[in-house]
Parts: C-alpha cells; sequence; structure tokens
C-alpha cells in the first residue's frame, strides 16, 4: 500500500472511497467472493485504480480490517475509561461490542470469516489475529487501571484473558449460527455477571 504521506487529497479521498466499497462488498458478499474486480466496480474505478494504491487483495484486507477494529475499540476504550465499577465496564462495554458486532456485518466477516480462510493461507495471520489483538489489548488495559488502583483479580491474569476472548467468540458465533436466541441473551447476561465477580474493587472506592 502507498504510505499516507505521500498521498495526495485526491490520493486520499479515493483510499477512502476503495475503503468503503470494500466494506460493502464484505457485507453484501463475503470474503470469499470480495474479488479487486468487484471492489473496484462498487467504487467505480477499473481493477488497476485499486491496484494502485493497494497492491495485492490481502493488503487491502488488511487495511479494511484495521480500519473496522481501530473503530470498534477506539469507541470501546473512549466510553470504558471513565468508568470504575466492574459491572458498569463489563455492561457497557458488552453492549457497545454486541450491539456494533451484530448489526456490522463487514465486522463479522473480517473477526470470523478471515481468521478461518488465514488456517489455509498464511499470508492472512496477521490480518486476521488484528481484532483478536485488540480485544486482548483492550482487556489488558482494563485490568492494569484496577490493579493500578489497588483492585485485585479472583483469577489468575492470564487465563483471564483468554476465557474473555475464547467466551466472547463462541458467544458470536452462537449468535451466528442460531441467530439472536433467548438462551444466548441468557448466556450472555450470565457471563457478564461472572465476569463482574473476578475483578475486586479496592477497600473505601
Amino acid at each position: 500500500m502507498r504510505a499516507a504521506g505521500e498521498l495526495t487529497k485526491k490520493g486520499q479521498r479515493r483510499v477512502e472511497e476503495i475503503i468503503e466499497a470494500t466494506l460493502v462488498c464484505l457485507a453484501r458478499d463475503g470474503y470469499a467472493q470480495t474479488s479487486l474486480q468487484r471492489v473496484a466496480d462498487e467504487a467505480g474505478l477499473h481493477k488497476r485504480g485499486v491496484l494502485y494504491y493497494y497492491g495485492t487483495r490481502e493488503q487491502l484486507f488488511d487495511a479494511v480490517v484495521r480500519r473496522l477494529g481501530d473503530r470498534l475499540f477506539d469507541q470501546l476504550e473512549t466510553e470504558l475509561v471513565t468508568l470504575d465499577e466492574p459491572i458498569a465496564i463489563v455492561e457497557q462495554g458488552y453492549a457497545t461490542l454486541w450491539g456494533t458486532v451484530t448489526t456490522d456485518r463487514a465486522l463479522l466477516v473480517a473477526w470470523f470469516g478471515l481468521r478461518a480462510e488465514a488456517v489455509t493461507n498464511p499470508t492472512l495471520a496477521t490480518t486476521a489475529n488484528y481484532l483478536v489483538d485488540r480485544f486482548r489489548a483492550l482487556v489488558g488495559r482494563l485490568i492494569d487501571d484496577l490493579l493500578r488502583r489497588g483492585g485485585t483479580l479472583n483469577l489468575e491474569r492470564g487465563s483471564l484473558e483468554v476465557l474473555v476472548l475464547a467466551c466472547t467468540q463462541g458467544l458470536i458465533l452462537d449468535f451466528l449460527e442460531r441467530g439472536e436466541t433467548p438462551d444466548l441473551l441468557h448466556a450472555i447476561k450470565d457471563f457478564q455477571g461472572w465476569l463482574a465477580t473476578v475483578a475486586v474493587r479496592p477497600a473505601g472506592t
């Protein structure tokens, strides 16, 4: 991909058009059917116009996944940074995460479609892991904030981070397979309740 500093204002607009066209194609057609030609058609460009900014399909998807991940997790960090109560952090964090993931098909494709594709295409591994890495980093910062204020954990930190990621992704997969069922919503509430008990606030706060 061409560096941002090399782009003119017209080039920056073109990059945005390509990114938005890719998001439309991912949401409508899925990962496998989102070719560079289809993106070009959606953006109203020749295929070489896309290749001018993104040399390969993998480079384009990497840019799109990073855009999606940064948009979601930057929003989460902004919302959670002022909260102290573990239950408030869990409820607000899950409300935003769940609301975004279950309504943004492009994000779902990027999160799970690319991870599946990366099993047989190692060049996609870094891209596929970006969303999980951002999620893990956010969980880590929230734990750091709690510990810095004198709070404690009722579970080994590494185990907690793995459980949060694994359970969240499992709940999203259940949504993909069966939709937003009453059992799933109940499971989310149970998980939130358990998660809020793992972190203990410092005494007197």
